[in-house]
């Protein structure tokens, strides 16, 4: 088993092989995050800091948050020195609180990469504008390597990032269809590092509480990661979510779970399930009655299968 060494930055210099792709800040500039103009071929922009750099070997420790324009927000790193390894860990602190516990993985053109245009990456990304003082930790099977993160002008750069890159953004709660669309987008880029497939009928409106407002149903059965198909799907149904319209004050999430289907009933749903959701020993169809409430679906029993 091959031990971790510690490094700092002013012991081992040979981390971080910078590229053109980079951007990287003025020779000598490592106390700020600073913009990345545009590419003039790739487009790519955003922001970049280097906490070390080393001007006579140019070796360089460095970090992106970039996209081409519209495209979902990444996070960067260029490793050399790890003999290329397949991942890369990346552990960033803020003020001594840690934000994230990364893994980048190796991309075709060298560079580490995760994509970060989920909702759940925005608290770490509003931490590293706001906070005063920051740490990075590298991480391979070999080495582990810390250096400070110096924070100022992130916000501005960061800025910059979040004005051309694309991350999700939209409350459930005032529009779910688009939310829902984002939540898989961000998925298959987060993830996957791959773009979503989204089918017709993965989103549609319907009163399924009996309200008359319309809900709004989202089939994850509708969507691919690029090639990969049924990321939300497995051997007992797929993901479904019932987003019940509360009028002014917004949708709730009525049922999200794996199901083979559902159909709507007087005052509620009946959603076919696992045969587990109707008790031990069940081995035919299961399905299971939800009974509508104003807080959403609450289980009512086993049922019968509607026919069509």
């Amino acid at each position: 088993m091959v031990s971790k060494r510690i490094m700092t930055a002013g012991v081992w210099g040979v981390a971080f092989v910078a590229t053109l792709s980079l951007a990287i800040p003025a020779v000598g500039d490592t106390t700020r995050w600073t913009t990345m103009p545009p590419n003039p071929i790739t487009g790519v922009t955003g922001a970049a800091i280097c906490p070390y750099m080393d001007v006579e070997s140019g070796y360089h420790n460095c970090l992106t948050l970039e996209c081409t324009p519209g495209e979902a927000l990444t996070l960067t790193a260029k490793v050399g020195g790890f003999d290329e390894p397949e991942s890369l860990a990346v552990a960033i602190e803020v003020e001594g609180e840690a934000i994230w516990d990364l893994r980048l993985l190796r991309q075709e053109d060298g560079r580490y990469a995760k994509g970060m245009s989920g909702r759940q990456w925005a608290a770490g990304l509003d931490s590293l504008q706001a906070g005063l003082f920051g740490s990075v930790t590298f991480t391979t099977e070999a080495y582990l390597w810390r250096d400070h993160l110096p924070l100022r002008g992130s916000r501005e750069a960061i800025d910059t990032a979040l004005n051309a890159c694309w991350t999700a953004r939209t409350d459930p709660a005032r529009d779910p269809a688009r939310a829902a669309r984002e939540e898989v987008r961000a998925y298959c880029a987060d993830r996957l590092m791959s773009a979503a497939v989204i089918n017709p009928g993965f989103t549609r409106e319907e009163d399924i509480d009996g309200d008359g407002q319309a809900d709004v149903i989202a089939n994850y059965s509708s969507v691919n990661c690029g090639a990969i198909g049924g990321a939300w799907c497995g051997w007992a149904g797929c993901d479904l979510a019932l987003h019940l319209n509360r009028g002014d004050d917004g949708f709730i999430t009525g049922f999200r779970g794996i199901a083979e289907g559902f159909r709507v009933v007087e005052g509620g749903v009946i959603i076919r399930r696992h045969p587990s959701e109707c008790g031990a020993g069940h081995e035919d169809t299961c399905a299971v009655r939800y009974r509508a409430t104003r807080e959403g679906f609450v289980k009512a029993g086993v049922a019968d299968w509607p026919s069509e």
